[in-house]
């Protein structure tokens, strides 16, 4: 069976309020299944914008350049406006967004500062700050998370043994090919990584432009053995192409793929079967810095 997983990035208060009601109508007119990971917490993003080039440095950023990716109000939270509870917000949307095919995972809490900071982060930190994350969804959600997704694709070993020792049944951490077991500096993690594979529009657009972004989308799962992908979609700068994002979803499946959350995609994987792949820190086109990807087979 081909399968596109959709993973829904909702990170910020534009993500909840604006983005989510634009795609949602759109997933639902396609019957495309889609994991939602939520960044709870305080919207903060202004602490990060001191001066005002820091958060342009961050790894894991697109070129898009950051007005224009985030919006002016969102740039502001947390320094010249108030934080603003992502949490509340989040609270009703999680719990009416019920579908069958749909789910939800978390990302860090405070995402920015996980992002800028997690890959040299000591261990003790780590663990708060993942504590933190996890907490965050339970109140809400009166369960912890199933599923993670680093912010900005940055991770580091702590965080990868955490995901083991809270028995997630998986993760969307890295960038990659295929579905893996990772590897981790010589240490086997129990907890399968789910690589995004396929490019996210804010990395196309700024060198393709809109229409051939999406072209380029829809011709990269043409004629490939590769029959499992995972697409990765950002509510809040998505949104704003939600008629493109559902004509692209009408192609794929024209292709013959069906399109499901992540967790469907897991249950078609043979995990005995599943390769071991090295967790490597790598550039990758359109972001800034060093990603977490899939590297070398194991061993």
């Amino acid at each position: 069976m081909k399968l596109i997983a959709l993973k829904i990035d909702v990170d910020t208060s534009v993500a909840i309020e604006i983005g989510l009601p634009k795609l949602i109508p759109v997933l639902r007119a396609n019957q495309a299944g889609a994991t939602f990971f939520w960044a709870l917490g305080k919207e903060k993003n202004g602490s990060l914008l001191r001066p005002m080039r820091y958060l342009r440095k961050v790894a894991g950023m697109s070129h898009v350049p950051i007005k224009q990716r985030y919006g002016l109000a969102a740039l502001l939270a947390g320094s010249l406006l108030p934080s603003r509870n992502l949490n509340r917000l989040a609270e009703n949307a999680m719990r009416e967004l019920t579908d069958e095919v749909f789910e939800h995972g978390v990302r860090p809490a405070q995402r920015h500062c996980w992002q800028a900071s997690i890959v040299k982060m000591d261990s003790a930190l780590t663990r708060d700050a993942y504590a933190e994350t996890l907490a965050g969804f339970e109140k809400i959600m009166g369960q912890r998370p199933r599923s993670h997704a680093a912010s900005g694709w940055q991770i580091n070993r702590t965080a990868l043994r955490l995901h083991q020792l809270h028995q997630l049944n998986y993760a969307s951490d890295c960038r990659g090919q295929t579905p893996f077991w990772p590897i981790v500096q010589g240490e086997y993690i129990r907890c399968p990584q789910l690589p995004v594979t396929l490019p996210m529009l804010e990395e196309l657009i700024p060198q393709l432009g809109v229409e051939q972004a999406f072209e380029q989308l829809k011709h990269a799962t043409l004629e490939q053995e590769q029959a499992l992908h995972v697409f990765n979609l950002a509510a809040d700068y998505d949104a704003q192409y939600a008629e493109q994002v559902g004509q692209l979803l009408s192609d794929w499946k024209a292709q013959g793929y069906h399109l499901v959350n992540l967790s469907a995609l897991v249950q078609a994987l043979d995990l005995k079967t599943l390769p071991y792949h090295h967790v490597e820190m790598k550039p990758v086109p359109g972001r800034l810095g060093l990603l977490a990807v899939q590297g070398a087979v194991y061993p």
